[in-house]
């Protein structure tokens, strides 16, 4: 596994068929102190010159209140421009990356969800709610970038933290996939929850392998000061891994997760 230090795009020399994907919980822009931390994560996405980045709880800034005291704030100029707003969109302006947005938990006071970020063209394919119960808001946003020449499907997920409303989670995804994108290249990241590593069986039965495993790598990246429990994950088809990219040692202190980060390869 090698320490991102420097930029990403000058430790290794570039294939035009590799890909980098970086899986991160962006704790809502906060330290695990919870500490702001959200302009120290802007200009570390920036250095990892990734291909896709999935992101969650990506967090919305506080409503204002001509909003909050109308029905969306009819009298403003453009009131949809604000509910989207939010960290995940800060990134893709700053950085001219194109989007996906699914967000999960949508409320008057605040805000959060699924992000997935590329620089490469990305199409929507759709975000789905996949709460398994009223207390956990949890969605599959799903996207399609063009890389290659090649379309790759980008799928972001938070599961629950429950083992039982988990397993129906994966189970909902693995037939999702099996009915929408059962061919072709494709990447499920994100926070799974899944410190069991129920998931890793689970996908292998639907031709998907879970990076670190596949590696041989331990991918613990929970809690991020002193990773114990290997959370977050990433599952691929049609796309070989390459390795296990470890990040610089400041994102230990900008959220509660370490990011996932991987060079994948186009098969």
């Amino acid at each position: 596994m090698r320490n991102l230090e420097q930029p990403l795009i000058d430790a290794v020399p570039a294939n035009t068929r590799d890909f980098v994907a970086v899986s991160w919980n962006l704790h809502k822009g906060r330290s695990p102190l919870g500490f702001q931390a959200w302009q120290a994560m802007r200009r570390w996405v920036q250095s990892t010159h990734a291909d896709a980045w999935f992101l969650q709880e990506a967090m919305a800034r506080r409503l204002p209140q001509p909003i909050l005291s109308s029905t969306f704030g009819a009298e403003l100029g453009d009131p949809l421009e604000d509910v989207w707003h939010c960290q995940a969109t800060e990134i893709a302006d700053a950085l001219e990356l194109k989007i996906a947005l699914g967000p999960n938990v949508f409320k008057p006071s605040w805000r959060h969800g699924n992000a997935i970020l590329s620089p490469h063209p990305l199409d929507l394919g759709g975000r789905w709610d996949i709460s398994a119960h009223r207390f956990e808001r949890r969605g599959l946003l799903v996207a399609r970038a063009s890389v290659a020449g090649e379309s790759v499907t980008l799928l972001c997920a938070h599961l629950a933290l429950t083992r039982s409303a988990r397993l129906r989670q994966m189970n909902w995804i693995a037939h999702w996939i099996a009915k929408e994108a059962p061919q072709g290249p494709l990447v499920l990241a994100g926070d799974f929850n899944d410190w069991r590593n129920d998931s890793v069986p689970l996908f292998a039965e639907h031709g998907l392998q879970e990076v670190a495993t596949l590696l041989g790598e331990p991918a613990r990246t929970f809690p991020a000061f002193s990773p114990a429990l290997a959370l977050d994950k990433m599952f691929v088809r049609g796309l070989q891994p390459v390795e296990l990219i470890q990040p610089a040692q400041e994102t230990a202190w900008l959220s509660d997760h370490l990011p996932y980060m991987a060079r994948l390869r186009l098969e």
